[in-house]
């Protein structure tokens, strides 16, 4: 494992169309997804659900931004910790405070968020003579970890005979999408199937997001991107020329560079390996073609420090029926050592937890896959992995929001 410092390069973003908003609804009424409207003032971000990367310093700057029906002189914004989360603990309520004073009856700026629990968050606009001529609130805004999930179908919706749900309230991820992500962008509960990832039963996510949770005491996000049958050889294709059709690598990309500009983002988490061994690359080949991946991750992302935590496997029972055990077993050797390579040698990559030993006990009756039981056990590795690479030591600063919609 590589560690240093250093700081996130930003990139400019201009989002196109992202004008479009959350409608609220008649004055003081309480709306689906939280929102409440009082005068015509309508909130663009953020939006329920949604959890922003915090800072080392345990804070975000979150964007405010909507459409009065008045120019106003002043636009203030606060937060109220919600029930059940206890003040200074699980968070910190704040007063109004003024975030800009706009010339138009559209309005953006920035209130800084101490991480927890989830809040009411709360935006007012006053006229001159200080009366309030708008008010809307959104609830269940966060401020905890973000994480991007990539690789094949152990990273995808795969696992168990049903869907899986996060069971800590505070567990998120994005709205659904599959060719490109939605205008305005939306959040929800963790709930399987994650989208954009294949298929429709569980992911390891939520029960990776719950522990992580019951560890950090904030909310965390989760968006996996991963896609059942592709290899790294597929997703480094997929990333170095985005003209190529491929399924491995444009949903991932897009994830980059629309919903973590947006929201921040701690790491990406890489769970994906095993479908290299029916072709069994060398570790050096392996180790390539890794490395080219997650450099055209940093690029996309534009943070070219954006951290990699990858884990180990290569377990699939077929390949033993194919080119027998003992072959078997040197592929694997050999795809462990070109992840190892890659975490010796690329700057801020960590390695999540080996699952090879997670025998037949832990898988579906397709023998590869993850029962129920295995989808625990990758909830437990997977998070101590993350909390040991994470939160000790030095750390490169993880990317704060940047772009002021979504």
């Amino acid at each position: 494992m590589m560690v240093g410092t250093g700081t996130a390069a930003l990139m400019k973003y201009d989002p196109i169309g992202l004008s479009l908003c959350l409608i609220a609804i008649a004055a003081g009424g309480v709306g689906h997804g939280g929102l409440r409207a009082a005068g015509a003032l309508v909130l663009t971000s953020p939006m329920p659900y949604v959890v922003f990367q915090r800072s080392a310093a345990s804070v975000a700057r979150i964007p405010v931004a909507g459409r009065a029906n008045v120019i106003g002189v002043h636009v203030e914004a606060r937060v109220t910790l919600l029930p059940p989360y206890l003040e200074g603990v699980d968070g910190r309520s704040s007063e109004f405070t003024e975030i800009v004073q706009p010339t138009t009856r559209d309005f953006a700026g920035f209130l800084e968020v101490t991480a927890g629990g989830w809040y009411e968050l709360t935006v007012r606009v006053k006229d001159a003579a200080g009366q309030v001529v708008g008010e809307n609130s959104i609830m269940k805004v966060g401020v905890g970890e973000v994480f991007v999930a990539a690789g094949h179908s152990f990273c995808s919706n795969f696992q168990g005979d049903r869907p899986g749900r996060a069971e800590e309230d505070r567990v998120a991820t994005c709205a659904d999408w599959k060719e490109a992500p939605p205008v305005p962008l939306a959040f929800r509960h963790c709930d399987d199937p994650l989208r954009p990832g294949d298929a429709d039963r569980a992911s390891p996510w939520p029960a990776v997001g719950d522990v992580l949770v019951r560890e950090l005491h904030v909310p965390v996000l989760f968006i996996c991107t991963g896609v059942g049958g592709t290899t790294v050889e597929e997703w480094r294709k997929g990333a170095d020329n985005p003209t190529v059709k491929s399924r491995a690598y444009p949903a991932c990309r897009a994830t980059l560079q629309r919903w973590t500009p947006y929201t921040g983002v701690r790491a990406l988490v890489w769970f994906g390996n095993e479908n290299d061994l029916p072709a069994g690359p060398t570790a050096e080949v392996f180790a390539d073609n890794l490395r080219h991946l997650i450099a055209q991750t940093r690029i996309d992302s534009g943070y070219t420090e954006l951290p990699w935590v990858i884990g180990f496997d290569a377990y699939d029972p077929g390949v033993v029926e194919k080119v027998g055990p003992a072959e078997k077993q040197r592929r694997k050797e050999r795809i462990d050592r070109g992840t190892e390579i890659v975490l010796e040698t690329v700057p801020y990559t960590y390695d999540g937890p080996q699952t090879d030993d997670l025998g037949p006990e832990f898988r579906r009756s397709d023998g590869d896959h993850f029962n129920e039981a295995g989808v625990r056990q990758l909830g437990a590795r997977f998070a101590r992995k993350i909390v040991q690479a994470f939160f000790p030591g030095a750390l490169p600063p993880p990317q704060p929001p940047r772009v002021p919609l979504p």
